[in-house]
């Protein structure tokens, strides 16, 4: 499978935050979304953050396909990707290179749309930051559960459930579900059970 490179059109980063934000308004209408460009020597990219509402697990599946390159940690090496521009304004990954024996093979995809479009989006990466409007209150509560429903090694403040009961109290806030029970946030984040 060879992709057509001569078909692809550069997005700016402008372009590329746009088309995000409306992704973004037409997939949550009752999110305010708030996404901000940044160009930099070397590249750009696009942050996006909100309050509430959708997890970022769920923001980052639908705004990573807008990413311009990848990154191997294995190599500290950045490489560009191109995208397909799907008719419903969603993207995702159509071509990334191999990083000579890291840990991210070449990847290549034929056209997941009869419509869709090759693109090289104008910002390398684009990070995603949910803030909760009633963190403290949310904190305490799970630092309580944990502690009443977990055998705890130490004392709070330094006690640990296998980490840190503060870092994994953390976790539940910044992660819970809208609707989902504290128990709920407990098992998916906690004990990982899905």
């Amino acid at each position: 499978m060879e992709l057509v490179k001569a078909s692809t059109r550069y997005l700016t980063v402008t372009e590329t935050a746009k088309l995000i934000r409306l992704t973004l308004k037409k997939r949550y209408p009752n999110i305010v979304f708030s996404v901000t460009s940044k160009k930099y020597s070397g590249g750009a990219s696009i942050d996006v953050s909100w309050t509430d509402g959708a997890r970022a697990k769920e923001i980052d599946a639908i705004v990573k396909g807008f990413e311009g390159s990848s990154f191997d940690g294995m190599n500290d090496l950045k490489s560009y990707q191109d995208c397909w521009l799907l008719p419903d304004g969603t993207a995702q990954l159509a071509y990334r290179p191999d990083s000579y024996g890291g840990s991210k093979p070449e990847y290549v995809s034929d056209a997941p749309h009869p419509n869709a479009e090759l693109v090289s989006f104008g910002a390398n990466f684009v990070f995603c930051n949910r803030d909760v409007s009633n963190y403290d209150t949310r904190y305490n509560e799970a630092l309580a559960y944990i502690r009443s429903h977990c055998h705890c090694e130490g004392e709070p403040p330094n006690d640990k459930f296998g980490e840190w009961v503060t870092t994994l109290a953390n976790r539940m806030v910044r992660d819970f579900a809208e609707g989902e029970t504290i128990g709920q946030t407990f098992d998916r984040v906690v004990i990982r059970r899905d």
